[in-house]
């Protein structure tokens, strides 16, 4: 899996679906991609640059529409979004037995802010858990400081799972900064398959 920048052509709000030009490739139009369910109808126009999670092979069905790329106008304030992006990849399958939250090997981002700043967080893994069990995935800011995870906390149910989720750190003191991806389980054990991070810091 990986992430992509995209344009939206068309927007759905019936069937919450976009028809998405991948960045670098007007011709590679996916019709009828799944958008995220947290994001506004106002989020969604025509024309507006988005982030895109990809499955190999290219089925639109297996994509995500995870964010906007950057400030949409509903959200253009005396703050600007800084251009500070970090990403990580799952570099091979992290089994997780753990009742309570432990790191996720490879999974942690770092991204330096200029000023006091929001973090935007973006997760897209897959995977798959004992029968009857639950599984959690959190963010953690792993600056020795912060030992409770960042809201909202992604839990799933389903013995084959998929989840694109997303969190925010706010007020982000200037420097250099570690994000973490944590996660547990509930009953049996759980393993995560694929999965790949971003961190995008705005002002």
């Amino acid at each position: 899996m990986s992430i992509h920048r995209a344009t939206i052509r068309r927007f759905d709000p019936a069937t919450w679906q976009a028809d998405v030009e991948l960045a670098g490739a007007p011709a590679a139009l996916l019709a009828g991609v799944p958008v995220a369910a947290g994001l506004g109808e106002v989020l969604l126009a025509a024309g507006t640059r988005v982030w895109l999670w990809l499955q190999p092979g290219g089925n639109p069905a297996d994509a995500l529409v995870l964010a906007p790329e950057g400030v949409p106008l509903p959200w253009v304030t005396s703050r600007l979004w800084q251009p500070t992006v970090a990403c990580a990849t799952l570099a091979s399958p992290a089994a997780c037995a753990s009742a309570s939250l432990v790191a996720v090997p490879g999974l942690s981002l770092t991204v330096a802010v200029e000023v006091e700043s929001r973090v935007l967080l973006l997760l897209a893994a897959t995977g798959t858990l004992s029968a009857g069990g639950a599984y959690s995935v959190a963010f953690f800011h792993d600056d020795a400081h912060e030992t409770a995870p960042l809201a909202p906390v992604a839990t799933v149910g389903n013995e084959h799972w998929a989840l694109a989720w997303l969190a925010v750190a706010s007020g982000v003191a200037p420097g250099s900064h570690t994000f973490t991806v944590g996660h547990c389980v509930a009953g049996g054990g759980a393993t995560m398959e694929q999965a790949q991070a971003m961190a995008l810091a705005m002002a």
